[in-house]
């Protein structure tokens, strides 16, 4: 039988790869300082997403 995973495990798998990714961005190197804050704000964007998600579902 196929594991079902909670809400909670699944918010806080997807906040450990943004925060990864997050970090993998800021250590990177680019030659276009504007092309890393793009990535960076998304990045951010998607993490406030998330948290606010986890807020409604009350997780923390």
């Amino acid at each position: 039988m196929e594991s079902i995973k909670t809400p909670k495990r699944i918010i806080k798998k997807q906040l450990k790869n943004v925060n990864k990714a997050i970090i993998e961005i800021a250590e990177m190197k680019f030659k276009n300082i504007e092309e890393k804050e793009e990535k960076l704000d998304a990045l951010f964007f998607l993490k406030n997403q998330i948290l606010r998600k986890a807020e409604k579902l009350e997780i923390k």
